[in-house]
């Protein structure tokens, strides 16, 4: 009797063995568990910025239907008008996209008379929710456009394309069309952690194309919309749908 007694005491706990047993299982458990959560926060991630793309695209467009112009104070993505550096609180990816495009009397010509006539300036340190200085554009100013390389990726050029042919201005919170065809421009939270809005400038940006590879056009337009990696919507498409592959 004593020896039953005893050997129900003993039973209450876990040998070693059992224990050891349950561990490999929540190892096991967590190697398939971990790789499906991470493919959702980028699934998610991805699909987000492709809806985000296409709600500033419209949002723009809607503006242009109504006012008859593009709106006024896009981001500059630069500290001043012509001499300062790049905002350094932009993504890398999208710096390597892009290369500087300085204006002039004729080139600024295509902005204004599509309704662009003054951009926000950030200073070098900005994130995503600090609001820019409105600053009247000049013909000394410096802005940014898309490589040769880039215009092709994009879809914009079916050959390396002519530098200064496009320009690229972010949308953030002191543009025209806040509270009219957008209620607050959106912010694009990334899949890495790391990357913290707060301190990194993670706004959309337009492309707007100024000249037709020879000459400056008459009025600038809207050709597109990037994320502020320099992905465009079917980049970030692309990505959903490879994420949703098996073994993904």
């Amino acid at each position: 009797m004593l020896s039953c007694v005893r050997n129900r005491r003993i039973r209450k706990g876990f040998t070693l063995i059992e224990l050891i047993v349950v561990l490999f299982i929540l190892v096991g458990l967590a190697a398939l568990i971990i790789p499906t959560v991470s493919g959702m926060v980028g699934r998610t991630t991805s699909s987000t910025s492709a809806s985000s793309i296409g709600n500033v695209a419209n949002a723009i467009q809607r503006y242009e239907a109504q006012f008859m112009q593009y709106p006024d104070n896009f981001d500059l993505l630069k500290t001043s008008l012509a001499t300062g550096t790049t905002l350094d609180t932009l993504d890398a990816a999208f710096v390597l996209a892009t290369e500087e495009v300085p204006l002039s009397p004729t080139i600024r010509v295509p902005l204004t008379a599509a309704g662009i006539t003054s951009v926000g300036i950030h200073t070098a340190d900005d994130g995503s929710y600090v609001l820019a200085v409105p600053t009247a554009l000049t013909n000394a100013a410096i802005l940014r456009g898309p490589t040769a390389a880039t215009q092709v990726a994009l879809g914009l050029e079916k050959s390396p394309g002519v530098a200064g042919k496009y320009v690229v201005l972010g949308v953030g919170s002191i543009t025209d069309m806040k509270g009219k065809t957008i209620i607050e421009p959106p912010v694009a939270f990334p899949s890495d952690g790391s990357i913290n809005p707060v301190l990194t400038y993670r706004r959309f940006m337009a492309i707007f194309q100024i000249n037709d590879g020879v000459t400056p056009l008459t009025r600038a337009k809207l050709v597109g919309v990037l994320a502020p990696d320099a992905s465009s919507v079917s980049t970030e498409l692309g990505n959903y749908f490879k994420l949703t592959q098996p073994n993904n």
